[in-house]
Formats: structure tokens, sequence, C-alpha cells
């Protein structure tokens, strides 16, 4: 989390301005200064499981079918290899990965807040592809099979202060952008509103769908979903979802109104990226405002 920067004092107009440039400062360096402390609280308190220069084992403790391409895997910590260091929970922020090592070859996967009541214990989203080599891997795994780990990854600072917050994701992409979702809606604080816009192929293919429905729930959170292939599948209460692939015009709509405080998120394949990356800069939002997973 960046400090806030500091205003010159002839930025007040001396208009009786509510908030004041000034007043908004202060406000904001309060929070910063709050969140410094809880993080340092929080590394004086408890020792990762995880660490980026060594490899962490961990045994498979539940597997569950997502959907036909897709399984949520639970991992519990059994020791750190090559280290000493004593350790007590999984600890990462909303956004970073961890390194599952099979062999030589590594794949990043983002952990997601479900299926967790141990601290020593986090759940992945993973695809399956037919060809994938990781794929292979992980379709051999079975309940208590041992795993190899490192991380936490990634340099993602999850910010309070903007109004709105618009996520775009691809398939499996929704797994970092759901833990952001997460955490700001279960903090209390936090006034930001969030807005989803998920693209996936078909119904069986959103990823995630009953979490992310449930944390619809909340007043300052919303999706809508976007097919690229249109079925007969059933809908949900109140969800909104278009048979049809997202836009420019869609994306350009929503951001009309939204560019002074407003940060984006998006997560999918390379070229998913920079495509909705630079639709987004067409709609006059900075560079700076922009997070590419």
């Amino acid at each position: 989390m960046e400090p806030p920067i500091k205003p010159d004092e002839t930025d007040c107009c001396n208009s009786g301005c509510n908030p004041c440039i000034l007043d908004s400062y202060e406000e904001q360096l309060k929070k910063y200064k709050q969140r410094l402390e809880r993080d340092q609280n929080d590394l004086n308190r408890f020792k990762n499981c995880l660490i980026t220069t060594a490899y962490s084992i961990f045994s498979v403790r539940n597997i569950q079918r997502e959907s036909a391409d897709a399984l949520l895997i639970t991992f519990e910590f059994k020791k750190l290899l090559k280290s000493n260091i004593e350790t007590d929970r999984v600890m990462y922020n909303p956004g970073q990965y961890f390194m599952l090592k099979n062999g030589e070859y590594q794949k990043p996967y983002t952990p997601v807040p479900i299926h967790v009541s141990n601290p020593l214990q986090f759940t992945v989203l993973v695809k399956l592809y037919e060809s994938g080599r990781m794929s292979r891997y992980i379709r051999k795994l079975e309940i208590d099979s041992k795993t190899i780990w490192r991380g936490p990854y990634g340099d993602f600072n999850l910010l309070y202060d903007y109004k709105h917050i618009l996520l775009i994701a691809q398939g499996v992409g929704i797994a970092p952008l759901y833990t952001i979702i997460h955490n700001i809606t279960q903090n209390e604080d936090c006034e930001t509103f969030l807005k989803l816009f998920y693209c996936c192929k078909t119904y069986d293919t959103i990823y995630l769908r009953n979490r992310l429905y449930d944390l619809q729930h909340h007043w300052n959170f919303s999706y809508d979903i976007f097919l690229g292939n249109s079925d007969n599948s059933s809908r949900k209460y109140n969800e909104t979802i278009h048979e049809y692939k997202l836009d420019a015009c869609k994306i350009k709509e929503f951001l009309s109104d939204k560019t002074d405080s407003i940060q984006v998120l998006v997560c999918g394949n390379e070229s998913f990226a920079i495509t909705f990356k630079q639709i987004v800069m067409n709609c006059n939002i900075q560079e700076r405002n922009i997070s590419v997973f």
C-alpha cells in the first residue's frame, strides 16, 4: 500500500468544500498508518508456511469437482524443505499466487479464500487441460498426496480508497480477482463499489459461480457474465448473463462517468489482457490505474 500524496496548502480553495482536499489527505494518511501497523503486527505474530527462497511440502486434503474441466483442491502444510524456520499459517495478500513444482516444471496458481478453516491450508482453482503437463500431474493426485510449493509472488497492492473498481476476468482468471472481491466485501470500512465483467465460454465454465452469487448479496458488489456460446442452462435469480461477448461499447458505457476515481483489474490470457487494457485506456483511464494479472 502506497502512502497518500500530500497536497500543498495552496491546493485548498478555502471555500468550505466537504470534504476538503486537506481533510481527505489526513483521512487517507490515517488509514495508511493503520494498515502499516496491522501488517507489521501480522508479521510479528505469525510465520508464513510459504517462502520464496525454499520449497514447502503440502499434502492434498480435499479434491472437489468445480466443473467438467476444473477442480478445487485444498492443500495442508507439512514442512519446509532445507529450512528450520518455524511456521504457523499460510499467508498471502489478495491477488498473489503460489508456484507448484512438478519435477523441473512449475506453474502458478492463485489461492482462493474458500474451503479453508485451518490456517495451515489453502485452496486453488485448477483448470484441467487435455494435454497439459501439469494437468496430467494433477489428475494423479489423491488425498494425502505430497506436493511442493513456494511463494507467495505478485506485487499487487490492494488500495481501499477508490470509489469504483472494475474487474474484467476470463475463465480461471477469476481466481485472483475473486480474492480481491472477497477481501473488499468482508471489509466493513471499505466503501468501494465493485463491478465484475466475467467472460466465459458456456454456463459450465462459469467458475466459482455459486460463490460469486453469494457475494452479490453485499451492497457494493455486482457482476455481469458474458458467454461466448449460449445454451439452455438455467439462470439464477437476479443474475445478469449476456449471451454475447464483452466488447468495447459495454466497457465504455460503464466507465463513461467514472474516470476520476476508479481502478481497473484485468486477468485472462495474454491476448485478452492486452486487448482489454487497451480498451480501458481508450476510455481515458490512466495506465497507472490499470493492473493486469
